[in-house]
């Protein structure tokens, strides 16, 4: 074969810097459009999920630790003067009676999950968010609700979290579909857990968030130079500096620092080994070190964070530290099921169910990563790449693995110390994990070729898709506030939008399906529901003024019957009225201390909302403001 001419040569060659801008242009505007609608997204969660304003930081109780460094103070208050009182102020039956005399509730005074040592209260949440982020607010004048401190933090992890898929993107090469671009960007956006945390903004999320940006910017700047062979001594020191400040906002991530293992390998041969070990370990041991000393300083003991001290309504929910605890707790988090229902988002997270010891308190609301965002499992495939085909993740496979490495092993420090499973804290690891298994796809679909490709492709799109569809249902859902509690009427348009899903759902089981109950004290069992995508209403409690509504779903339109047992608190004289679709109406008498009642409704097709009320006799006096009635067990069946 003949040579190309010398002004072929210079043409092709002249070519090749533009055809590579224009694919690095279309992967960073591909990328920047994902961080856009992303960043859109968690602001729609964060203002939807409680205040959300730089001016009202008695929301959010993490402020306290910012006033106490700024008035050089680690105790965020004295004890409240109501416990010294007591003989036993640790007593979970007395903190749960005491919190509700203690206002408001942004001071010494919300004291559940603080820590109590010689008269003083602090915090078990990390510091560091608060001495980076809030103690600079605080000097300009802000004082942020958590709504704001974890939408700060959240974009700024979520942005440099896309900057290292964009590396690992690069390394991997321009053939890369953008389809699968754009998918692989909403995955680590959606499958990240931080819109969780920006449904319920508390103290403890605070904390979470801040873990999660400091170590994506580590990681960021470990793969950073990593890809280019060489770092220079300031992003070495703000690297391993990242690296301590994650941990010391959440101190499981001790473990992240292993990344900096693989950036003194890659570098080793371009810089001298005093240099990288200078640089690589005095910034993340001088955060080691203030970690021990801050807890030596407040508790005497440089590994206590406060554990011990610990005050909680429940006595159930303090550390035990048992090896025992550390196999459950890690297959909640790898494997707990979600459970569908019948509106909208249909996806919601359960408690696990559990068998937890004498005392111990079981599992919170835990998403299981492989059910939930099954991508990661490709995080399998990573060594076999690292082996056999060393060229396509190049030098990145090996910190891929040691980052999947530590998200494996980063939830056993938790279920050690708890029996307690809770899916705010998978924000730790489930990132790097996604990261991982993400770029084990990408690589394996560049590798294999025709319809293996193909499939692949597909098969590793479907899984992204489904991580992305949990993590967008979960964010409706919070661990103590929901969307439908905050937002009702944006609730209600979204059930409307999802009911044609919702019908053709409940058309799959052939009879009516009670979806939903909004009520004070409702006891919903969502784990042993007693018929398919229906939502078991174990009980709940009314006052003369309140009223429950629930959403019924039925496959076509009809007769039904609602089933319940209503029993009178004190001997009250009341009865009950329901009020369905199409404005009708019925009321039903109760006998002494209560009834079995069966009520018809005529149900349309689609989604009925109704609503069960109390009604006083005459005779009954309408002072009374605590609940009169309780309702058992309310079902409903065809016909």
């Amino acid at each position: 074969m003949s040579e190309a001419s010398p002004s072929v040569q210079t043409s092709l060659s002249s070519r090749l810097p533009i055809i590579r801008a224009r694919s690095v242009d279309r992967l960073s505007l591909t990328l920047g459009v994902v961080f856009a609608l992303s960043v859109i997204f968690y602001l729609w969660i964060a203002e939807t999920s409680g205040p959300f304003s730089l001016h009202d930081g008695t929301a959010d109780r993490y402020n306290l630790l910012a006033s106490a460094f700024l008035h050089l103070r680690l105790s965020v208050g004295p004890e409240p003067a109501i416990l010294r009182h007591f003989e036993n102020p640790a007593d979970p039956d007395f903190i749960g009676r005491a919190i509700q005399y203690l206002h408001p509730a942004n001071d010494a005074g919300a004291i559940n999950d603080d820590a109590m040592y010689h008269g003083q209260l602090y915090f078990l949440w990390g510091p560091a968010p608060a001495l980076v982020l809030l103690v600079p607010l605080h000097l300009l004048g802000f004082e942020p609700t958590a709504s704001v401190t974890i939408f700060i933090l959240g974009i700024v992890g979520l942005g440099f979290t896309l900057a290292t898929l964009r590396l690992i993107l690069r390394q991997i090469g321009g053939s890369t579909p953008i389809w699968m671009c754009l998918l692989s960007g909403f995955a680590v956006s959606l499958c990240s857990v931080v819109p969780f945390l920006l449904r319920t903004p508390v103290v403890t999320t605070d904390t979470l968030a801040g873990g999660y940006c400091f170590s994506m910017i580590g990681v960021w700047l470990a793969v950073s130079a990593i890809v280019r062979r060489k770092a220079s001594r300031a992003s070495l020191i703000l690297m391993s500096l990242c690296f301590g400040l994650a941990a010391n906002s959440r101190p499981d991530l001790w473990l992240t620092p292993l990344i900096l293992i693989p950036v003194y390998l890659s570098l080793r041969s371009s810089h001298s080994r005093r240099f990288l070990l200078t640089w690589l370990l005095i910034p993340v041991g001088v955060c080691f070190v203030l970690f021990i000393a801050y807890n030596q300083a407040r508790f005497h003991e440089p590994f206590e964070i406060g554990s011990r001290y610990q005050l909680s309504v429940s006595e159930a929910a303090k550390p035990l530290a048992r090896l025992s605890f550390v196999l459950p707790g890690v297959g909640f988090y790898a494997l707990a099921p979600p459970r569908f229902e019948a509106l909208f988002p249909f996806i919601r997270l359960l408690a696990p169910a559990a068998s937890p010891p004498p005392g111990v308190g079981g599992p919170e609301l835990t998403g299981g990563l492989l059910p939930f965002t099954p991508i990661i499992a490709f995080v399998v495939a990573l060594p076999w790449l690292w082996r056999r085909r060393p060229a396509v993740l190049g030098r990145l496979a090996a910190p891929l693995i040691v980052m999947a490495g530590a998200g494996i092993l980063i939830p056993a420090l938790p279920s050690y110390e708890y029996y307690v499973s809770t899916e705010r804290y998978e924000t730790d690891f489930a990132t790097l994990l996604v990261l991982g298994g993400l770029a084990a796809w990408l690589a394996l679909s560049k590798e294999l070729a025709g319809p293996r490709r193909r499939l692949l492709q597909v098969a590793g799109g479907l899984l992204a898709v489904w991580g992305c569809v949990t993590g967008i249902a979960i964010s409706f859902y919070g661990s103590s506030t929901e969307l439908a509690t905050t937002e009702p009427g944006t609730w209600r348009a979204l059930q409307n939008i999802g009911s044609p899903i919702s019908t053709a759902l409940v058309a799959l089981v052939g009879h009516p399906v009670l979806g939903e109950i909004q009520a004070k004290n409702a006891g919903i069992n969502r784990t042993e529901a007693h018929e398919a995508l229906s939502t078991s209403i174990s009980y709940f409690s009314l006052s003369p003024a309140e009223h429950a509504k629930f959403t019924i779903v039925a496959p076509n339109a009809g007769r039904a019957t609602l089933t319940a047992a209503v029993h009178l608190e004190s001997g009250g004289s009341y009865g009950v009225r329901l009020d369905g679709p199409g404005q009708a109406s019925a009321s039903y008498s109760l006998g002494a201390g209560g009834s079995l009642l069966e009520m018809p409704v005529t149900l349309g097709r689609g989604l009925n909302r109704l609503t069960f009320s109390p009604i006083a006799s005459p005779a009954e006096k309408r002072t009374v403001t605590g609940p009169v009635m309780i309702v058992y067990h309310l079902s409903v069946a065809s016909g």
